[in-house]
Formats: C-alpha cells, sequence, structure tokens
C-alpha cells in the first residue's frame, strides 16, 4: 500500500476509534448528528442535567430539574456567515429554554446563546420558498448571548478552548 492510503487509513482508524471512545464515555449516543451531540453533552454536563432518553427525541433534548432545553449546536468554518438554526416552533411537549451552542470548525466554543422559549419563538420565522424551514437568526437574539467565561463548569468549558 502507497503511504497516501497508509496515511489515509491511519488517520480513518483513529477516527472511528475516538467515535468509538466517544460512545463509551457517553458523549456519543447514537448514530445522528455529531456536533448536535457534542453540543448536548456539553449543556447537560455544565448544567448538571440529564439527556433525553431517546436521542432522537423530538421537542427537547436536557432536562435541568424539570427544565426542559431544546439545543441547537453548529461547528463553523471561518467562511461560514450563516448565523441561524432550523428550529421547529411546533412543539407537542413543554420546552422551556432554547440553547445554541456555536463551534469553530475544529471545535473551539465560539458563542452561546440563552434563550427563554417563549421569547425564541417570537424570533422563529419561515425562510425558503421551495421547502420552507423554521429558523432563528441569531443576530435577533444576540441579547441572550452568554460571556463564555460566565458559563459553569468553567473545567469543562476550557476542554473547549
Amino acid at each position: 500500500m502507497s503511504s497516501y492510503l497508509e496515511t489515509k487509513q491511519k488517520i480513518l482508524k483513529e477516527f472511528f476509534q475516538s467515535l468509538n471512545g466517544l460512545r463509551e464515555e457517553g458523549i456519543l449516543v447514537n448514530k445522528k448528528d455529531f456536533t448536535c451531540q457534542i453540543g448536548e453533552w456539553l449543556v447537560a454536563t455544565i448544567y448538571s442535567g440529564n439527556r433525553a432518553v431517546s436521542g432522537i427525541q423530538k421537542d427537547w433534548d436536557i432536562d435541568i430539574y424539570g427544565k426542559r432545553i431544546q439545543v441547537k449546536a453548529h461547528a463553523k468554518a471561518s467562511g461560514n456567515n450563516n448565523r441561524w438554526s432550523a428550529v421547529n416552533n411546533e412543539i407537542t411537549e413543554r420546552v422551556d429554554e432554547l440553547i445554541i451552542v456555536v463551534f469553530t470548525f475544529d471545535y473551539k466554543l465560539k458563542e452561546f446563546y440563552k434563550i427563554p422559549w417563549e421569547e425564541a419563538i417570537k424570533h422563529i420565522r419561515l425562510r425558503g420558498k421551495k421547502k420552507p424551514r423554521s429558523e432563528i437568526n441569531w443576530s435577533h437574539v444576540k441579547d441572550y448571548k452568554q460571556s463564555l467565561d460566565s458559563l459553569p463548569r468553567q473545567d469543562i468549558i476550557q476542554l473547549f478552548k
């Protein structure tokens, strides 16, 4: 095998081993979006919450002492100027808060929004003509942006700095 392919094989093997390790540690719980699971784990850990039993829970992701949180997480490349999250406003179960976690492309914590649900739904808009989707623009909820240094569990936050 050429060194080109050997290098690719080595990196892929390390990546898959890392994924298995993240599953063993309970950071990843299923095969859904990796970034969302990292964001959910971060929120659950820093606020001492419990993740939904189902990895594809429809309305809320984290329960923090009875407060139900919907988490949206993104990993953005430096040139990606999109500043929105797809959010379903047709909720069938109670949701109390929306938390948006924004990572850089290499998973450094960049932004963190903590928005009461009643406020979040005021800012959800339909976008797109062919396949309209509900989304929230982060610029519209900038007042709910949290200082990263004010978040609890700075020991965990430091893992993403």
